[in-house]
Formats: structure tokens, sequence, C-alpha cells
């Protein structure tokens, strides 16, 4: 699999840019249309939050789209930022394959 240097776009990216700006919807329209507080559209729009199952569900269902669009979107930022973290990676190329650890037993 190839390895991207360029960080995905995100769920606040593709909210704001593919969704709210082209049908001219502001972050409380959109809000009150998924029935949550506009704190948490704010920060999802503004990457200061990550999405959650129940947000895509109402994503999906407002924007008619699946949920797996938004959390495949999420899921894409955070193997990215897992990749792209230099002292997580050190930390998971420290854990023990199966079958090695099955030989010392």
């Amino acid at each position: 699999m190839a390895v991207t240097t360029r960080k995905p776009a995100t769920v606040g990216d593709i909210l704001l840019y593919e969704f709210l700006e082209p049908a001219g919807l502001r972050i409380n329209d959109l809000a009150d249309m998924l029935n949550v507080h506009r704190n948490t559209i704010s920060a999802l729009v503004n990457n200061n939050r990550r999405l959650t199952v129940d947000i895509a569900f109402r994503l999906a269902k407002t924007f008619e789209t699946s949920v797996e669009f938004w959390l495949n979107l999420q899921t894409n930022v955070d193997i990215w930022e897992v990749r792209n973290n230099p002292r997580l990676m050190d930390d998971i190329n420290k854990v023990a394959h199966l079958k090695d650890f099955m030989k010392k037993s």
C-alpha cells in the first residue's frame, strides 16, 4: 500500500467545502438539522474534534450519504496521523508478533 505524505482531507474540511459552503449553510444550520449543539459541529468543522459514529449517522441522514462515507474520512485521517507520528510508530514497532511471543513461552 502506498503511503502518502499529504494529510487526507478531514471530515471538517469536507463538511465545510463540499457541503456547507455550496449549500449556503452555516454551522448553526447544520447543528439544528442534526439536532446537536452548535459547539459540536463547530469543533468538527474546525478540526478540533474527531467524528463519532453517532454524528456520522446524523450526517449520512442529512446529506443522503452513507455512514461509511463519513467514517472512512475519519479513519483515513486517523491512520495518517499514526503513521506520521514517529514516537507512536517507535512504540508500535516494539509490539511482538504472536508467533515470536509463543516461541518464548
